[in-house]
């Protein structure tokens, strides 16, 4: 039997999304269920001098009414404190209310929940609710917030900076004494938010016979969720349920815990019947997680030859008002301090991050999170120094790019690559795209007065976030340790349930994953059910976030599977009078080496297993098999060329072409690893050309719906080209890697390197020093140009 890993197997999950057979959690239908509105301050900064609740109580429909002072008496802050010794610098927490008491801190922030028969009543009991403020002067820049006397958003801290770190490598300042070129820019990376299909979600209920809380909602970590919830609340984990079924995105905005969790949570406790909150778009623009938001200061010394001999790189983090839980912002600026060198052999290395609280939505990690940024600064001013000296971009990463035989490499910020093929990933790329044809006819173009531009962008992306680094930087409010779990049982006809602690959100987990179990039991993929996403059932795992799933639960998975495989042979072997090392395990059943008709189908193997016939004394009834996996942290790789073309006088970026070469170790289905691709390769456009979270010196947000805050479409994203190397893992199970994050990471990079390149003959090579490259700011570069 042929390996079914590595097969471009049709996703086993998709005929029930095509269908419609899907539930989400709005499909979730109880009886009496309540509908919950929430009060939202208007202003970025104020104190609540008092609130008049009582008009919005007497509104017909309305049953409950749930205010700051309340929620504050019943739960425990969300306070998320730095483990000492996770990282050079500094970090200051904050107790972040689930509902504003006293003062808030953005617009958006929850200062009521009104709990009604319907939404519409709570809607309009919600708009009742009567609030008297004392307008404040907030601070919406990251960069003025620093500044002496700018308004403090939680005046304990004395500042407005809630972390700093930082990494020195080498002799910087040698290197850049020593260079002939320096060169540096200042680089803004924009606000945005992950606008998955479902917007968060909650659903709340209370068995009373057996005290047991259910909560139903869109996350990517309901285990995480059930320790927060429980210890806000003070309700026993093992009487809650936290069940996250189908769930319409989440892009590390949903691993995290949010207050409208605990409000619907509370208010079920209260009245006994179910409750459930729906995010609309307007909440989820204003009043969810934002992310990036980020200032890069970079420059970088090198040879005339093109050799880098050092770089530096300061970033500017804008953390938002609050803290997020559990993912903090910190975990941004350390990302992008450790990243920045990427795939490129840089010895010399000073970066520093500072992450600013302002009055605006708390940011938390998104989809690559620091990534995008060090990728932007560090391939964008690799563009720069190539202009400055005269030679092909192409070429300066040549002389600078790691190659596969120079790992494993430790960075000089301390990241330890275990193996990746950077510099062979960027001469496939090239090469695919053609390169060197692409310059002539941009030539021929430019001649016609079309602007034609290419850039490239070569990533490292870290995965897995295994063992020994999750317990490094784990946090001293929740000690985990970042292992996840696999539970596999072999029902008495020879078929298998898989249940695990992640939780697939679009990743094709149940198609995956059967095929990891489908190859070490010998067993077809519709064989094997997968059951995901309720506390009550699957083990504890920590959920699908950070590229991790395939390596930490996919390991599991296969160590679990590995574990039952051992099982069935030596219980076949029983059964055969045949020593268990002289068995083969393979097209549903197990065969004797060299003697094809000795044999049994799996299927009587199991049922004999099962139900005890014939288990020598040394061995239990049944066949199923768990494991704990604590699993590595692998180095995935890529690069990607964007090819675009800009209208001067419009400022109008069109994508032409985009290729990406990628190396995620041995890959498990091809499809489902370009399917991953082109939905980062999507957000990554919307990135670096479209979405932009704006606010104005007020605190007032500005793009509040999809009029204003622009997603990319179809037609914005070309047809998407890949192609693959296969590098597996000397630390991981069967070689496996992620990938999950890097399509996202390398467009803004690629991209405005592209439009760069397509407007230098306009007054030379010019950074992008924001995105998105709109055609206001690309209207803006030409006429700087000219």
């Amino acid at each position: 039997m042929a390996s079914i890993v590595g097969a471009a197997v049709k996703r086993v999950e998709d005929p029930r999304f095509l269908t419609g057979a899907t539930q989400y959690v709005d499909d979730v239908r109880l009886p009496g269920t309540l509908a919950v509105a929430f009060v939202r301050s208007p202003h970025a900064r104020a104190r609540i001098r008092g609130i008049d609740a009582s008009r919005a109580a007497a509104l017909p429909g309305v049953v409950r009414v749930l205010l700051g002072e309340e929620v504050a008496r019943r739960t425990k802050p969300l306070r998320p404190v730095a483990k000492a010794g996770t990282f050079p610098g500094t970090f200051k927490s904050c107790a972040v209310s689930v509902v504003a008491v006293a003062e808030v801190g953005f617009v958006g922030e929850i200062v009521a929940a009104v709990v009604a028969e319907s939404r519409y009543v709570a809607e309009d009991a919600a708009e009742l609710v009567e609030v008297d403020w004392e307008p404040l002067k907030p601070v919406v820049d990251a960069e003025r917030a620093l500044e002496p006397g700018s308004p403090l958003v939680h005046p304990e801290w004395g500042d407005n900076v809630m972390m700093t770190t930082g990494v020195k490598a080498g002799d910087p300042d040698g290197a850049f004494a020593a260079a002939d070129v320096v060169v540096k820019a200042r680089l803004r990376m924009n606000r945005h938010c992950a606008s998955s299909m479902e917007g968060r979600a909650v659903l709340a209920a209370v068995d009373r016979a057996r005290g047991q809380l259910t909560l139903w909602t869109s996350s990517q970590s309901p285990h995480v969720i059930r320790t927060h919830l429980a210890r806000t609340i003070g309700h026993p984990e093992h009487l809650l349920r936290v069940i996250a079924p189908d769930v319409g995105g989440g892009f590390g905005l949903k691993a995290n815990i949010f207050p409208e969790e605990i409000v619907c949570a509370l208010a079920a406790l209260d009245l006994g019947r179910p409750v459930k909150w729906i995010e609309d778009r307007r909440e989820n623009l204003t009043a969810s997680y934002h992310a990036k938001d980020i200032v890069s200061y970079v420059e970088l010394a090198a040879r005339r030859d093109g050799t880098i001999l050092g770089l530096r790189g300061r970033f500017v983090v804008d953390a938002g008002a609050d803290i997020a839980c559990p993912w903090t912002p910190a975990v941004e600026p350390f990302q992008l301090v450790t990243a920045l060198p990427g795939p490129y052999k840089i010895a010399n290395v000073e970066t520093s991050a500072v992450a600013v609280a302002t009055n605006t939505s708390t940011t938390s990690p998104y989809r690559g999170v620091g990534l995008p940024a060090a990728q932007y600064a560090i391939d964008h001013i690799i563009d720069m120094a190539a202009a400055e000296l005269g030679l092909d971009p192409a070429e300066v990463r040549r002389r600078n790019i790691l190659t596969k035989d120079e790992f494993p490499y430790t960075a000089a910020t301390g990241l330890a690559y275990d193996s990746a093929t950077p510099k062979e990933t960027l001469e496939l790329a090239l090469a695919k795209v053609d390169y060197a044809g692409f310059r002539r006819r941009q030539a021929e173009a430019r001649r016609e007065g079309r602007w034609l531009g290419i850039g490239v962008s070569s990533l490292m992306e870290m995965t897995g976030l295994g063992w020994e680094l999750f317990r490094h930087f784990g946090l001293d409010w929740l000690d985990g340790a970042g292992a996840d779990s696999a539970h596999v049982r072999m029902d008495s006809n020879g078929t298998v349930t898989l249940s695990v602690g992640t939780l697939s959100h679009g990743q094709g987990h149940a198609t995956v994953y059967a095929q990891l179990v489908a190859d070490t039991l010998g067993i077809r993929v519709e064989d094997v059910t997968l059951v995901q996403g309720d506390t009550r059932v699957t083990p504890f795992g920590w959920g699908t976030w950070g590229s991790r799933s395939t390596v930490q639960g996919g390991g599991a998975v296969l160590a679990a599977s590995g574990r039952l495989r051992e099982k069935i042979l030596r219980l076949a072997g029983h059964m055969l009078e045949v020593a268990p090392q002289d068995l083969e395990l393979a097209d549903g059943a197990v065969t004797v080496k060299g003697v094809p008709t000795k044999r049994l189908a799996l299927a009587e193997v199991a049922y004999r297993a099962v139900y005890g016939a014939d288990v020598p004394p040394d061995e239990e009834p049944g066949l199923e098999a768990v494991c704990h996996y604590k699993g590595p942290t692998p180095y995935a790789n890529a690069t990607h060329v964007a090819e675009v073309e800009v209208d001067p006088e419009t400022g109008r970026v069109q994508l032409l072409r985009y290729v990406v070469i990628e190396d995620c170790g041995r890959m498990i289905n091809p499809m489902i690893v370009e399917g991953q691709l082109a939905g980062g390769i999507a957000q990554g456009v919307g990135n670096v050309l479209f979405e932009h979270l704006r606010y104005d010196e007020a605190g007032q947000p500005l793009t509040t719906s999809f009029m204003d805050y622009l997603l990319p479409t179809a037609a914005d994203v070309p047809p998407l080209e890949f192609g693959h190397l296969e590098t597996p893992s000397p630390l991981s199970e069967s070689g496996l890697k992620g990938m999950g994050e890097g399509g996202a990471v390398g467009p803004p990079a690629a991209v405005a390197n592209a439009i760069a390149d397509a407007l230098a003959p306009l007054g030379g090579w010019r950074p992008i020093e924001r995105l998105p490259a709109t055609p206001e700011v690309v209207r803006g570069q030409v006429a700087a140009a000219r």
